[in-house]
C-alpha cells in the first residue's frame, strides 16, 4: 500500500521537473545585445552587497568589498527600453553600535541613472 501512494508524488515531480526545463529559442541570426557593465568602488572598510533595481524587482549583482573595485555585467532585460537603472546597496555586518547589531543598513540610489546598452557606469561608496 505504500508503494501506491508513492507513485503519484513521483509523477507529479516527474512533470514538475520536465515542464520547468522549457527554454526560449533565439534567433541565431539575431546578435547578442552589447555588455553593460557597472564599475564600483567601494571606499569604506564595510562589505556591501550591490543590486540592480528595476521597478519591484531587484538583482543581485554580487559583493564588492571594503576598499576594494569590481566590475559587474548588468543583465540585459534589467536595462529594459528606458534605458535608466537604479541600485541598491545592502551594507554586510555592523559598524558594533548596540542600537545597530543585527541589523543591515540598505542604501537606494534615488535618481535612475542613464544607461544604455554597450556602456559602462561607474559607481563610487564613500
Amino acid at each position: 500500500m505504500r508503494a501506491v501512494q508513492v507513485v503519484p508524488l513521483l509523477l507529479l515531480l516527474a512533470s514538475t521537473v520536465s515542464c520547468s526545463s522549457a527554454q526560449t529559442v533565439e534567433d541565431p541570426d539575431k546578435p547578442p545585445p552589447p555588455k553593460t557593465t557597472v564599475v564600483v568602488e567601494n571606499q569604506k572598510t564595510v562589505d556591501f552587497n550591490l543590486y540592480v533595481l528595476n521597478g519591484a524587482g531587484r538583482v543581485r549583482l554580487g559583493t564588492v568589498p571594503g576598499m576594494t573595485r569590481r566590475t559587474f555585467t548588468l543583465p540585459h532585460h534589467m536595462i529594459g527600453t528606458a534605458d535608466r537603472v537604479r541600485f541598491g546597496l545592502e551594507q554586510i555586518g555592523t559598524f558594533g553600535d548596540d542600537e545597530r547589531i543585527g541589523t543591515r543598513r540598505s542604501y537606494t540610489s534615488e535618481e535612475e541613472l542613464p544607461v544604455r546598452a554597450g556602456e559602462e557606469v561607474s559607481l563610487s561608496i564613500k
